[in-house]
Parts: structure tokens; C-alpha cells; sequence
């Protein structure tokens, strides 16, 4: 009887003692997947993946390990990292939707699946890569959501057991704050980007307040009553022919550091630079009642400060210049054009070539405008300037005549 005990009490003692050394060496892995994260850069977030799951293969010794992630715009699964043995064929490029085989059903679920077996599991699909072994398929979850699944795979059949799986979803965890970082700062990166590119437009303090707006991000465009602004340098061309290259550079830069200031003021998009010229656009990204209005008073402003440029370029010994501009008002198509690498927000339509045609003839330092854009302003509106009708003219790419006025500011 007291041998029984005896043997009973050195029993359980061993089995204490391995689970304790289990214990030590669960917590010896997940500490050095945390100290992979310090010092680690998160814009090479496949490496980081890599370097995590060489140190949970190196710690448990299985087949491979591989990391999916899901994609937030196509929410499909996609392999970002995997490790595995030298010999193993390559694998096809995988995407996987919810509940499609068994990492779909994983992150539809969010709940870990243990195959014994893959070769008799119906769910599995190895691809054309004749995989056989066991394989448990473990959630990655951040914030209450599967961001994506880590799949521990082994050639023997039956190789896991409900401790190893339990392990596996600690692991599980301790991936998903990688995963978190690495997504948190992609978006970081997306929106700063976002920022730079509504820089290009917008006064700082606009563009700051439009960065969550999704209207100004996504290909395609949208229909919008707009007011353009073409300023263009008159005699330009002749100007390059007669002077140096570095004092027209100084010039031209010079010119737009003047009137680009003068848009943001007045609230007005930047949609271009036209060489020796500018675009400027009232009505983007929402509609107002004054955007005519605001137009006019730019343009007005535009020609004041050139004038001082003017003064101030002459001062200098550089080339002295006078600036036309024209301003038409109507539906126009405003959005993005490109790809999504790399796309550029603009304004097509008839106000747009319209305004480029009034500003075609227009005298150094004149201001056109077409009547459109003048109805377009609210009764009593008091502007400080006056208008002189021009008639009614043909402009180049318009089948109508037009009916501009000459600003007199």
C-alpha cells in the first residue's frame, strides 16, 4: 500500500515537473516573440512575421507556420509570411474568402480548427501541393475582430494536442498585437499620405479637416457647380526666348508663391499648374452660394498682388510680368484620375475650357468673366468692382457664343 502511494506521489511530482517546464518554456517563447517587437521596423512588417515564426519553429519544432492576413478593402485572406522546411514545394498565391476552406471558416468563425488529418478533411485544399499531416488553424483577433489566422502544420498525422492548442491561440495572441502595429501604422502611412496629397490643393487648415473625408480619395468623380479660375502669364513664351533660364525659373516661382496663397484665402482648390499659369477651383470639395463670388474676389486679389510682384521683380532686375485670367461657372465632373498608386484630383467640363478660353483673350492684366458666373451670385451683393459687357462672342471649342464682361477693379 505504501508503495503504491509512494509511486503514485512520484508520479504526479514528474508530471507536475514536466508541466512546469512546460510552463517555463511557454513563457520563454511568447517573452521572445515580445522582445522581436522592440527595435523592429514596422514598414518591413513581412519581415517581422518571418522573424517571429523562425522563433516559434525553432521552439516547437513543427513543419511550418504561416501567417494570413486579411485584406480590410477585398476582405479575402492572404499569406503575408511563412516558414517551413527547405524541401517543401512552393505554394500558389492564396486568397481566401470567409468560410472558403479551412483558414476561411477560421476567420468566418473566429474559432480554432484542429485537422487531424488533412488528407480526409473535404474543407482542406492543399492546392496541388500534396500536403499531408495535421494542421490546427488558430484566429488572430484585435479588438473583438479576426484580423487574420496563423496555421501551425505538421507531416505526422494526430500531432497536436488540446495543450499544443491551447499554446497555439497564446501564440495566436501575441501575433495579433504584431499584426495591430503593423496595420496601425500602414494606415499612419496611408494617412499621411492623404494629408500630402490634399496639401496639394487645399490650404493646410482645409486639407487637415478633409482628411477623413472619403470623397476625395477614391477614383471616379462627381457632378458639381463649380467656379475656375485660369491665370496665365502673358507673353510668356517670348519672355523664355530673351532671358535666362535661372531668372525665369525665379520668376515663375515667384508668381506662383503670390497668387497660390491668394486661393487658400479665399477658400478656393489648387487643381494645377499649367507651366506659366494656374487653375484654381471654387465649389470643391462642397458647393457654396458664394463660390462665384469668392472666384471673382480671388482673381481680383490675384491681379493686385501681381502688380506688387511686378513692382517688386522690376526692383530686382528680374523680368517684369502681367498676368491674364478668365472665369467661368457650370456643372463640371470633380474627382480623382489615375490609378490607385497614383492619381490626381481635377475638374473636368465646360466651365473648365471655358475659362481657359476667356483667359485666352484677355489683355495683360484683365479679368473676364463669363455671365453665367455673374447670375450665379446672390441679389444685393455688393463686389467693389464694376463690369463692362464685352458682347456677345466665339470662343475656340464652344459651339454657342458667350457673353463675358471685363472686370474693371
Amino acid at each position: 500500500m505504501e508503495r503504491d502511494i509512494e509511486t503514485t506521489l512520484k508520479e504526479r511530482i514528474v508530471s507536475l515537473e514536466e508541466g512546469y517546464e512546460q510552463k517555463i518554456a511557454e513563457l520563454s517563447l511568447l517573452k521572445e516573440l515580445g522582445e522581436a517587437l522592440k527595435g523592429a521596423r514596422l514598414s518591413h512588417g513581412n519581415q517581422l512575421f518571418m522573424r517571429q515564426l523562425d522563433i516559434i519553429k525553432k521552439a516547437t519544432g513543427i513543419f511550418s507556420v504561416s501567417v494570413m492576413l486579411v485584406d480590410e478593402e477585398t476582405q479575402t485572406l492572404t499569406i503575408v509570411s511563412a516558414s517551413m522546411r527547405g524541401d517543401s514545394p512552393k505554394r500558389p498565391p492564396i486568397l481566401l474568402k470567409k468560410g472558403e476552406g479551412i483558414a476561411g471558416r477560421v476567420f468566418e468563425t473566429a474559432r480554432t480548427l484542429y485537422i487531424p488529418d488533412v488528407t480526409k478533411d473535404p474543407n482542406f485544399s492543399d492546392r496541388g501541393t500534396r500536403q499531408k499531416g495535421s494542421l490546427a488553424c488558430v484566429p488572430i483577433v484585435a479588438e473583438g475582430t479576426c484580423i487574420g489566422v496563423i496555421n501551425f502544420r505538421d507531416n505526422v498525422t494526430s500531432s497536436f494536442g488540446p495543450n499544443d492548442l491551447r499554446f497555439f491561440e497564446l501564440i495566436a495572441d501575441q501575433l495579433s498585437i504584431t499584426a495591430s502595429l503593423v496595420r496601425t501604422y500602414q494606415d499612419l502611412l496611408d494617412l499621411e499620405k492623404k494629408r500630402i496629397n490634399l496639401g496639394r490643393y487645399f490650404s493646410p487648415g482645409l486639407a487637415e479637416h478633409l482628411v477623413a473625408d472619403n470623397r476625395m480619395t477614391g477614383l471616379g468623380g462627381q457632378r458639381k457647380v463649380v467656379s475656375v479660375v485660369f491665370a496665365d502669364i502673358t507673353g510668356f513664351t517670348s519672355l523664355v526666348e530673351v532671358n535666362a533660364v535661372e531668372d525665369v525659373v525665379e520668376v515663375l516661382n515667384r508668381f506662383f508663391e503670390t497668387v497660390v496663397p491668394v486661393i487658400f484665402k479665399h477658400g478656393g482648390m489648387l487643381d494645377k499648374f499649367l507651366g506659366d499659369g494656374v487653375m484654381a477651383v471654387f465649389g470643391i470639395p462642397d458647393t457654396d452660394e458664394k463660390d462665384a463670388l469668392k472666384a471673382i474676389q480671388c482673381a481680383v486679389d490675384m491681379q493686385k498682388n501681381v502688380q506688387a510682384l511686378k513692382q517688386s521683380l522690376q526692383a530686382d532686375g528680374l523680368i517684369p510680368i502681367d498676368v491674364g485670367i478668365g472665369i467661368a461657372s457650370g456643372v463640371a465632373i470633380a474627382g480623382n484620375i489615375g490609378t490607385k498608386e497614383q492619381m490626381n484630383y481635377t475638374v473636368i467640363g465646360e466651365p473648365v475650357n471655358l475659362a481657359q478660353r476667356l483667359e485666352s483673350i484677355s489683355k495683360p492684366g484683365e479679368i473676364i468673366v463669363l455671365s453665367a458666373t455673374m447670375n450665379l451670385i446672390p441679389e444685393g451683393t455688393s463686389l467693389g468692382v464694376e463690369f463692362e459687357p464685352m458682347g456677345a462672342i466665339h470662343v475656340k471649342g464652344i459651339s454657342r457664343d458667350v457673353n463675358p464682361m471685363r472686370i474693371l477693379y
